[in-house]
């Protein structure tokens, strides 16, 4: 199957999007949580900024892969076997048998990839911090500006599915980390009057 085939039939199924915008969101805000931590508790160090959003990447990834697909080849093929009763007959070596497994996997890897993805994302300015292009402080602050750019844009994603108002979709998103970094805030401050 072709990329492109592949993007028309996720764009075509409303779970896949969902997928999308949720574990995009999660890879996001998980990997905010991680990068702000270890800059409040001084880690400055590129390669363990890296290795420690890299693990959850690739974690929120399997789980996201592994989690989809085993929800949706049981819905589907739970869905199939009610179709096949109703219709007294075997579907599974139609089209319509076949396509629970394949869709069961394209929405498996959509949800797989979201999170990885931003989480990659964010952590390409440490990548460039590590090979001496930029400092390590300039890396935290490119960071958090890149979750607030793909904040922003899932809400703007969120807004266009929604037909809804997309600067005020995006400022939602964009609030939810904000919300993120008080939280955390909050719990560095109770840290350090400890």
């Amino acid at each position: 199957m072709k990329i492109t085939e592949f993007i028309k039939i996720m764009w075509k199924e409303e779970i896949a999007r969902r997928y999308f915008v949720m574990n995009s969101f999660d890879g996001t805000l998980t990997v905010l949580g991680i990068i702000i931590a270890e800059f409040l508790t001084g880690i400055h160090d590129s390669i363990i900024v890296i290795i420690s959003c890299s693990g959850a990447a690739v974690a929120m990834g399997i789980s996201g892969f592994w989690g989809a697909y085993s929800a949706e080849i049981a819905e589907r093929k739970k869905a199939l076997k009610e179709l096949e009763s109703h219709m007294l007959t075997d579907l599974k070596n139609t089209n319509i048998g076949r396509s629970v497994e394949r869709m069961s996997i394209l929405i498996a890897i959509v949800d797989g990839i979201a999170p990885t993805l931003a989480a990659i994302i964010l952590i390409i300015p440490f990548i460039f911090s590590e090979i001496a292009i930029i400092s390590i402080n300039y890396a935290f602050y490119m960071s958090f500006f890149l979750v607030s750019v793909i904040l922003f844009s899932v809400g703007i994603f969120t807004g266009y599915i929604a037909e809804e108002n997309r600067l005020r979709s995006g400022i939602r998103m964009f609030l939810a980390g904000v919300l993120v970094a008080i939280i955390i805030l909050m719990i560095d401050g109770i840290r350090n009057m400890l």
